[in-house]
């Protein structure tokens, strides 16, 4: 499981507990500190002494969440690839549910529902009630359906490295992940979604997000066109879609 860190201080060590106390013992974590200022690099060495199922890898300048991933990526030794980022939360059964999917259906690529929490979030994952908010997932997706919008969480998904061979993210801040699924099942990946929400995703910060929309549109049309290949016309009717996919998804 790969764990990005950046200046995660207030928030790293509930996440990385939260994938510790997962019904499935056999995994590992490893926590990328992408060159943080903050206290971040001595909770993720703690943690690691706490439990030899943590990995710290300590990056000293910055390069973003595909490179930080990257960087687990590479050093990941299970069949299954799974992703946390150090604000977000497991469910304790995530991980049971969905290898369990991945055995029952042979997919590739495996996602979920999940729930979103405001910014200012402090409770953990195990007792979590239930609030409503709910993102959900599809029992299956298609190329052609996630050209449309990025519809899995990167906090959900889980990939078999046994069917895929070695994967990266193209480093595209804000859609890197989204690539990267997309590239599984152009590739003939199967994708399979659970609609029960098996992780809490946490909302931004509050304020003015006018300079992140123009970030995540451009996010989005660089996908489409270099990564995807699509004309102007086909991306520019592709890139409406998400825009309001993004719209829906935020009043959740």
């Amino acid at each position: 499981m790969v764990m990005p860190a950046f200046n995660s201080a207030r928030t790293l060590r509930d996440s990385a507990q939260s994938v510790l106390d997962q019904s499935v013992d056999s995994l590992e974590l490893i926590i990328i500190d992408d060159g943080s200022t903050d206290g971040t690099v001595a909770i993720a060495e703690a943690l690691a002494r706490d439990d030899a199922r943590v990995r710290v890898i300590q990056r000293q300048v910055s390069g973003g969440p595909a490179v930080a991933r990257n960087s687990g990526i590479v050093e990941a030794r299970g069949r299954y690839l799974a992703f946390c980022d150090s604000d977000d939360l497991w469910l304790p059964m995530k991980l049971e549910r969905q290898l369990h999917a991945a055995t029952t259906t042979g997919a590739t690529l495996l996602f979920s529902a999940y729930y979103r929490v405001d910014a200012d979030f402090d409770g953990e994952a195990i007792g979590f009630r239930p609030n409503g908010r709910v993102v959900h997932a599809r029992a299956d997706l298609t190329h052609a359906q996630l050209l449309h919008s990025n519809v899995i969480g990167c906090l959900t998904a889980v990939v078999d490295l046994d069917q895929t061979g070695p994967v990266s993210m193209p480093d595209i801040p804000g859609a890197e992940d989204w690539a990267l699924w997309l590239r599984i099942l152009r590739d003939g990946g199967k994708a399979v979604g659970i609609d029960e929400p098996l992780a809490l995703y946490r909302a931004a910060q509050p304020g003015s997000h006018s300079a992140r929309r123009w970030s995540a549109i451009r996010a989005v049309w660089r996908v489409l066109r270099a990564e995807e290949g699509l004309s102007i016309p086909r991306a520019a009717i592709h890139l409406g879609t998400d825009a309001v996919a993004a719209m829906r998804k935020a009043r959740v």
